[in-house]
């Protein structure tokens, strides 16, 4: 594995936490989507002893500061250990792995060690005036968290400045320019005193960065045969000849942005002094880009409120995937997903997952794309199966939410949830596909709602047709993968993300969606039933005669509740779920709670 770091990094980390006593630490920064570190954040208040580092609650706050005043993104923590111990201890590896855990989104949680010894350097380790930074990386792997070394790559950017003439360097800092992450450094060359600020593409040094002037960028000759820290020199000494232009143009993840005009000014006038313009105006913080960017098409058809809202989806397949990136795109600002699961190749075909995700767990794979999507997004993550885990916490993570999106393919875990969800009196929808998802269901429950059990129940009692249930594993009652279109899986679940918004809202609200299940809530209709083919199921009949019809067809129902239910019959029938007598515990669950150190 490689990890790239900028040199002004590399000499924060050295000067910072070589320069003191061990055990120090601090935060590491870079670009989104990248394993890239271009800055440090350092841990002064942390509690530490020659042995022991511990981060401090305060680098945990300004952590989340620079995430959402600046585009830089956490990727990890640096601490010094001993002279001679350069390797991470086993406490070391318990905690990588912890924080790993704690950021999902992350495909590596970067953690390397700072020591001082006079060994040549390792081929993971870089050594800078007596200070060794031995690269760490922690990774999801089949049997748990591996801690691997990694090969760093330093990316000249201060040395190039300086070798290129240039004066007034200001501190580099990261920034968002049409979606590309760039290292912006505001700066001035004798040589060309119409540049104002030099834009470092992640592709630096392989590809030139992005010279900045009131007018068109400068175009510059990058000639990738000289040594890295001169082929800005060159270049700079190339532009200032008249006529010179560039023979080889090189491009970058920058797309179309060296080619552009009047960069300068879309970029904002500060460039030249700290670039705060230029953050504001091209990479503003991530609450202003939720405003107008993220939610700006969506703005009167759902309240913003929804950055309040919690919710539980379980299960991270098809379906639930869908729906917790809907929900993320939509606005809500809490999601907590369990899913026991790893991507494999056969889950790409119909998630949203990707090839670089196959052997990462789904909770961890999904959690990475929502929050690239919406930074601001708290995701939580239970990397187990509903039966996995204990009753009474599911119950409190039921009790701290909205709202409940069961979408496992294991019947136990759905009626666990709808027991659950139905006590503690959390919203919920059950979305599921019929078989070759020629069909599907969407069932809202709600405080005198029937349940999903009584709602399955009462409408497989209307028909008999087989083709409604899909086949499941004699052992274990999970379902059966079997073929189905993506875009008739995504029908339902779309219809099921409308449903869940819906059910976030209060009724009042100003906005389109509150008032979208006022009538079928009035008319006890909590049912939705979707036919995706040419006359399946009861659509054949019903809308036999209906003009105008032929397959994507719906029919709200309204189901009752059986008298006798535990879940949502009388109240005095009614059971606890959480003082149900003990039963056969999984083995999934058995493996859960001792990893947690719990009793069954």
């Amino acid at each position: 594995m490689r990890v790239r770091i900028t040199d002004h990094a590399l000499e924060a980390i050295v000067t910072r936490i070589g320069g003191v006593p061990p055990e120090a630490g601090g935060a590491l920064f870079g670009p989104p989507g990248t394993d890239l570190v271009t800055g440090l954040l350092q841990d002064e208040p942390a509690t530490a002893t020659d042995v022991r580092y511990h981060t401090s609650a305060w680098l945990i706050e300004q952590a989340a500061l620079t995430q959402r005043n600046t585009a830089a993104r956490f990727k990890g923590i640096v601490h010094s250990h001993p002279a001679g111990l350069p390797e991470p201890s086993g406490q070391d590896r318990r905690e990588f792995g912890r924080s790993l855990g704690l950021n999902p989104h992350l495909g590596r949680f970067l953690a390397p060690i700072v020591t001082h010894d006079d060994r040549p350097p390792a081929a993971h380790e870089l050594v800078s005036r007596g200070v060794r930074v031995s690269w760490y990386g922690a990774v999801s792997a089949a049997d748990g968290v591996q801690v691997l070394p990694m090969h760093p790559l330093v990316l000249p950017v201060c040395e190039s400045l300086a070798r290129a003439g240039a004066g007034e360097v200001r501190e580099p800092e990261v920034l968002t320019v049409d979606g590309a992450p760039v290292i912006a450094v505001a700066v001035r060359f004798d040589a060309l005193p119409s540049v104002s600020a030099a834009l470092f593409g992640v592709d630096f040094p392989a590809v030139p960065p992005v010279l900045v002037t009131h007018g068109s960028p400068v175009p510059l000759t990058w000639d990738l045969a000289a040594p890295a820290a001169d082929r800005l020199a060159l270049a700079v000494r190339g532009a200032r000849r008249p006529g010179r232009r560039p023979t080889t143009p090189v491009r970058s993840r920058l797309g179309s942005l060296g080619s552009r005009w009047d960069l300068g000014s879309r970029l904002g006038p500060r460039l030249g002094s700290r670039l705060g313009e230029a953050r504001d105006r091209a990479a503003a913080p991530v609450r202003r880009r939720r405003a107008t960017g993220l939610f700006a098409r969506s703005a009167g058809l759902v309240s913003r409120t929804l950055a309040d809202r919690h919710v539980v989806v379980a299960g991270a397949g098809s379906v639930g995937a869908y729906v917790a990136e809907c929900l993320a795109r939509s606005g809500v600002g809490r999601l907590t997903v369990v899913d026991p699961e790893r991507v494999a190749p056969e889950n790409l075909g119909r998630s949203p997952y990707t090839v670089g995700d196959i052997g990462r767990p789904k909770v961890s794979a999904l959690a990475s794309r929502l929050v690239a999507i919406n930074p601001e997004l708290t995701v939580r993550v239970e990397r187990c199966g509903v039966q996995a885990l204990d009753p009474g916490d599911l119950a409190e993570t039921l009790r701290d939410g909205d709202l409940l999106v069961a979408a496992t393919d294991d019947s136990r875990a759905q009626r666990r949830l709808d027991h659950l969800a139905y006590w503690t009196g959390v919203p919920a929808i059950f979305p599921g596909l019929y078989r070759g998802a020629a069909g599907g269901e969407v069932i809202m429950t709600y405080p005198g709602s029937a349940c999903w059990g009584c709602a399955t129940a009462g409408v497989r009692d209307l028909s008999s047709d087989t083709a409604l249930v899909q086949p499941t594993h004699y052992g274990t009652g999970r379902l059966l993968a079997e073929p189905g279109l993506i875009v008739d899986i995504q029908h339902v679940s779309a219809a099921a993300t409308k449903i869940a918004l819906a059910l976030l809202h209060q009724s009042g609200e100003e906005t389109r969606i509150a008032g979208f299940l006022a009538g079928p809530r009035e008319r006890g209709q909590s049912y939705v039933a979707f036919g995706t083919e040419p006359g399946y199921w009861l659509f054949g009949h019903v809308l036999r005669d209906a003009p105008g019809q032929h397959a994507f067809q719906t029919v709200w129902m309204s189901v009752d509740r059986r008298p006798d239910c535990p879940v949502c019959g009388p109240e005095d029938a009614r059971t606890d779920p959480l003082a149900a007598p003990a039963r056969d515990i999984s083995p999934e669950r058995l493996r859960h709670l001792v990893g947690r150190g719990r009793r069954p």
